[in-house]
């Protein structure tokens, strides 16, 4: 009879992407990840397979939530599109303002870290951004921007560099002048 799993997959693929998250591909270590979840190496090698798939899944698990709610947002009707746009941008305002998170972008940090190395992370990526990207187009839709697929694109630029300046420390003032200039723009 197979032996059941004792451990809460959600709870453990959790704490999986969010060391991932903090730390990148190369910067964690099966024994950070063991340590981590309270998994031994085997159990995690048997329940995910190896360090790359875990990876992926912990970015699908990102990606699922995380970006899910931020095209949620940029399509929902109930507000504008100029204020869905700084809704969006607020995101990153909010995490390193609010709540002190300066991980930045999983999604961001995979486009570095993994995408170019791996095809398949680099598809991920690609299908994650762009999934923003049409949601900015919606958005935009709603407004009298003109060059609708530029300025998406050049929002989600915008908040890529945006996380990217939350992850590296950079005051709270900076991302909102960032923010403030592209929704002026």
């Amino acid at each position: 009879m197979a032996r059941l799993r004792e451990f809460d997959d959600r709870k453990a693929l959790e704490t999986v992407r969010d060391l991932f998250w903090q730390k990148g591909y190369d910067g964690t270590s099966y024994a950070d990840l063991s340590a981590a979840t309270g998994l031994g190496r085997g159990s995690i090698y048997a329940a995910y397979g190896d360090k790359h798939a875990l990876y992926r899944k912990a970015l699908t698990l990102y990606i699922d939530e995380e970006v899910q709610a931020a095209v949620a947002l940029l399509r929902s009707a109930e507000q504008s599109g100029a204020d869905r746009i700084k809704a969006y941008l607020d995101l990153v305002v909010e995490a390193a303002g609010v709540r002190r998170d300066r991980r930045g972008c999983f999604l961001c940090n995979s486009a570095i870290d993994m995408a170019s190395d791996d095809p398949e992370t680099g598809v991920m990526v690609q299908e994650a951004m762009n999934a923003m990207r049409d949601a900015l187009l919606i958005a935009l839709l709603d407004t009298e921007v003109p060059n609708k697929d530029g300025a998406a694109e050049h929002l989600l630029a915008v908040y890529a560099g945006m996380r990217t300046m939350a992850r590296a420390g950079l005051d709270i003032t900076q991302l909102k002048r960032a923010r403030d200039a592209a929704l002026n723009r």
